[in-house]
């Protein structure tokens, strides 16, 4: 169950109340929002991002710099998708488009571009496994609603959404299949600036998802 802000204000309400009554701590308080349930999550994708903006399920909500929801195409049939916002920012973006038009001919407003993490926070900052969890059932409805036919990951997502915690090297180029859609992992584009011996692996990898795409 989400927060609303009338919830917010009904709870600050009662804690408030206590404080006028000499209560300073309260031994237990279930706030039943410890988990989403799938069945509560909105079906159309615009409902969605609104939702995920008023999530408040993890301590990522107090820090983040801003919502992360998604860019590009929801019309798209193919979804990149990283474990935190990669695709932003000058240097982020200019990498996907590179990849995307000139290594899959592509262009780049005709791709569908989101995250597992739908909070931006500083790269500095840790992220913990729990946190992940949350907010991967947000992907996952994404993914519901928009039935892309092709998923691309990078770096740690392939690891969250399919559940496998194989070296992300050894699965790179592979092709796994995520609820009936293909799914291939990739390189994470950090990784491959600090480790530019592993940039020929990516752009073999590349060229096998452009072969993939166009044998449709």
């Amino acid at each position: 169950m989400m927060i609303t802000k009338e919830k917010k204000i009904e709870l600050l309400n009662i804690l408030n109340t206590q404080k006028l009554f000499g209560i300073e701590h309260i031994n237990h308080f279930d706030l039943g929002v410890e988990q989403t349930n799938k069945n509560q999550l909105p079906m159309e994708i615009n409902e969605l991002s609104s939702y995920v903006d008023n999530c408040s399920l993890c301590e990522l909500s107090k820090s983040k710099i801003a919502s992360s929801f998604a860019m590009g195409d929801v019309n798209s049939k193919i979804f990149l998708i990283s474990l935190r916002n990669s695709f932003r920012g000058e240097k982020g973006f200019s990498n996907i488009k590179d990849m995307v038009e000139n290594g899959l001919n592509v262009n780049i407003n005709d791709i569908y571009m989101t995250n597992i993490l739908k909070c931006d926070v500083q790269k500095s900052k840790s992220i913990l496994d729990s946190e992940v969890k949350k907010c991967l059932i947000y992907l996952e409805q994404q993914i519901n609603i928009l039935k892309p036919e092709l998923i691309i990951t990078f770096g740690e997502a392939f690891k969250y959404l399919m559940k496998n915690n194989d070296e992300i090297i050894d699965v790179s180029g592979n092709v796994y299949i995520y609820k009936n859609i293909k799914l291939i992992p990739l390189l994470e584009f950090d990784f491959i600036h600090k480790n530019p011996s592993y940039k020929d692996k990516m752009i073999r990898d590349i060229i096998k998802i452009k072969n993939i795409m166009d044998k449709k």
